[in-house]
């Protein structure tokens, strides 16, 4: 598993400001479990970097377990979007008339988490920014135009299979949010 930095950079830069090339790009390239981790694991340990540094100078006790478990929740909760994404993605394909393809959810999901991953560090490090949280919609996009470029469907089925599966997704994601906060919240 090769991890770099600058070809992380290139490929968000890429992916936020020409999300048609990037998917192009992506449909013609294999896309294995490993080089979509090299480019998740990066994010999500510098997402957990930046939420305990947010959570523990923003603390008057400067105790160390709180911002320790906010770090553990935001990463919980971006691998279990993750996989819990994908396999939905993978199973609505087939029940729109599609073929499954792993390999296709698995880049599907990743890459639209990104803007999401990215308002994620943002307002982990600085909370009084959480109205920049609204800009973490662009996933949704993202997803629309990767599932255009990237799912065979049935031409009438393809608009319903990513509108349902972007609300699915959406559900999941805010579901495991909440419930995450509330258990982190109990716990402490």
């Amino acid at each position: 598993m090769d991890i770099s930095f600058s070809k992380i950079v290139a490929e968000v830069k890429q992916l936020i400001l020409k999300p048609s090339e990037f998917w192009q790009e992506k449909k013609n390239s294999d896309g294995d479990r490993t080089t979509i981790i090299a480019y998740l694991l990066p994010f999500l340990l510098v997402l957990a970097l930046v939420v305990f540094v947010g959570e523990f100078f923003k603390r008057t006790d400067f105790f160390i377990e709180y911002p320790l478990l906010k770090a553990v929740r935001e990463i919980l909760l971006f691998v279990l979007a993750y996989i819990i994404g994908v396999y939905f993605t993978n199973e609505l394909i087939k029940t729109f008339g599609g073929e499954k393809n792993i390999q296709i959810a698995r880049k599907l999901v990743a890459y639209s988490l990104t803007p999401l991953l990215l308002v994620s560090m943002i307002t982990g490090l600085f909370p009084f920014l959480y109205v920049v949280d609204i800009l973490g919609m662009y996933s949704f996009y993202l997803f629309w135009v990767g599932a255009k470029e990237l799912v065979t469907l049935p031409e009438n089925k393809a608009h319903s299979y990513i509108l349902i599966t972007i609300v699915v997704n959406f559900f999941v994601f805010s579901f495991l949010s909440i419930l995450l906060s509330k258990l982190l919240n109990a716990y402490y």
